[in-house]
């Protein structure tokens, strides 16, 4: 029996979510609680590997156990006692054998979040990114268009291996205002890693006057491009929604 969790969390708890030698991540603490609750031991399959200090409103994971005796309802009650308060179950159900919490999204979507106005609130900075300064939302906006469709992003991540393919497809990205927020949005079906922290951050070299429209455009291109790259503050990132079909679609 294959049983699907979905989760929301703040990330300042954890130093990412894939289970580690040292530390808490979301992995660990999963299989930890459920290795208790049933007695045995539980292996954990997650559906994204988050930074450490990245949010998530919308995560999932899955497990496998042939012990019945523990109703979900239950379950979700013995996880909400066990867990602590940063993370949140919204969704316990069982799923279907072939499903997978990583392979089985249409799409996800990302935000990040930008404290962009000249007085800080500090109740906000444990998920937003802070400049020094306030930044040109339109300069934001031009930079941030180009990296919708079909690019090669390799100059934009860190590829695991050479062999990971890094010419990928960004379905839309979209930037908002909300009060002292400025809110830049990506949404594809897969991701590299670091790679959304690193469109923001050149989004941010652009409007700070320290990368052109054409580098981004050529790196974009494949070619290698000279310049400070900036990976984004960790904790302005959200993990917004991962759409699965099988669960989503009503």
């Amino acid at each position: 029996m294959k049983i699907f969790i979905r989760i929301a969390f703040l990330g300042q708890s954890f130093i990412g979510t894939q289970k580690q030698k040292k530390g808490l991540t979301i992995q660990s603490v999963f299989e930890e609680a459920l290795s208790n609750i049933y007695n045995e031991k539980i292996k954990v399959t997650i559906s994204s590997r988050l930074d450490s200090k990245v949010n998530a409103l919308d995560f999932a994971l899955t497990f496998i156990t042939e012990n019945k005796t523990i109703s979900l309802d239950h379950l979700k009650y013995y996880l909400r006692r066990y867990l602590s308060q940063d993370i949140f179950i919204k969704d316990v159900r069982v799923i279907s054998d072939d499903f997978s919490p990583r392979y089985s999204c249409l799409y996800k979507e990302y935000i990040y979040l930008i404290q962009n106005q000249k007085d800080k609130n500090p109740l906000l900075n444990q998920f937003t990114f802070t400049p020094i300064k306030v930044l040109d939302e339109k300069k934001l906006n031009e930079a941030l268009i180009c990296f919708k469709g079909e690019h090669d992003f390799r100059e934009f991540a860190t590829p695991e291996s050479k062999e990971e393919k890094t010419i990928l497809t960004i379905d839309d990205v979209l930037l908002t205002s909300q009060g002292s927020l400025t809110i830049l949005s990506f949404k594809a079906r897969s991701f590299l890693r670091y790679q959304v922290r690193f469109m923001v951050g050149a989004c941010i070299r652009y409007a700070t006057n320290r990368l052109t429209i054409k580098e981004i455009k050529d790196m974009l291109a494949g070619k290698t491009v000279k310049y400070q790259k900036l990976k984004a503050e960790p904790q302005g990132l959200i993990l917004k929604h991962i759409y699965y079909p099988e669960i989503d679609i009503k």
